[in-house]
């Protein structure tokens, strides 16, 4: 079992404090690490991979300081960027054994490997074609190929849907799934419906701080007695948190907020408005 904490990390940009002594842990199976733009997801996964150095804090690979362990961790790593570059002129196969070399891999492992990752994500039909021939999911597929290879112990994945379409993103979430226990699979996003029944575990991060903190059940067990539905009229009458979702207009209220309200199911999505209406 993987293991990797980040322990009180800061961050600062001309004086404004990104991230503020964020701490949290990951392990084997795919972490959510959520919230809106601008939360400090995208900063946070950078410092995680070593391309921005924090402030303040450490981050830990079993109880060992990534700095330590330098050139031996960032081995262990597979990352795919939201806009993860790529040579349109390359083909499917080239792609990955240029991904492969990089990472410094045999060519009979890169071979090995690249014929396996393309089955998988469904690309061996494709694998001569060229790049710029490729839809969007197609492409993000691809990244996923060359983000797998080398088989990583700890994989970051930010914003990995952007692009997609609905069906590409619920593809894209059953392959997560099939492999999300092979090794740490953090997944940054600010879209609630992409990590929804498949994160073990969710991070709900916003202005630089951890708001939440668990498993999808247990957060949504917190407000599960709290989600009203109420009415345009009623907006004004009532005293809880009011937010809109799915063309509906819900509330947060330990009681009946008033006569017409109806009391919903909570979800994901509530624990985020509910998380986000609390700073």
């Amino acid at each position: 079992m993987e293991k990797l904490e980040v322990c009180n990390i800061s961050k600062s940009f001309r004086k404004k404090d990104v991230l503020k002594e964020v701490s949290c842990v990951f392990s084997n199976g795919i972490t959510a690490l959520l919230g809106p733009n601008g939360a400090g997801k995208s900063t946070l996964l950078n410092i995680m991979c070593t391309l921005l150095e924090a402030d303040g804090g450490s981050i830990k690979h079993n109880d060992c300081d990534i700095k330590e362990l330098k050139e031996k961790y960032l081995g262990m790593l597979g990352v795919q960027f939201q806009n993860q570059p790529m040579y349109k002129n390359y083909t499917a196969e080239e792609y990955l054994q240029f991904c492969g070399s990089l990472k410094g891999m045999s060519k009979e492992e890169i071979k090995k490997q690249s014929t396996e990752l393309l089955q998988y994500f469904g690309l061996e039909a494709d694998k001569k074609k060229r790049i710029s021939s490729y839809s969007g999911g197609m492409k993000q597929r691809l990244a996923l190929c060359g983000t797998f290879l080398g088989r990583p112990k700890v994989v970051f994945l930010d914003e990995p849907s952007a692009g997609l379409d609905i069906y590409e993103r619920e593809e894209l979430k059953r392959m997560l799934f099939q492999i999300k226990n092979q090794c740490i699979v953090i997944v940054s996003t600010h879209i609630v419906s992409d990590v929804e029944n498949i994160a073990d575990k969710i991070i709900l991060l916003n202005k630089g701080t951890v708001l939440a903190e668990g498993t999808q059940i247990d957060l949504i067990k917190k407000i599960e007695n709290g989600v009203w539905e109420i009415t345009e009229q009623d907006t004004m009458k009532v005293d809880g948190k009011v937010y809109h979702s799915d063309g509906k207009i819900l509330c947060f209220s330990e009681n009946k907020p008033c006569e017409n309200a109806i009391q919903k199911k909570a979800d994901l999505t509530d624990v985020y408005f509910s998380c986000l209406q609390t700073r």
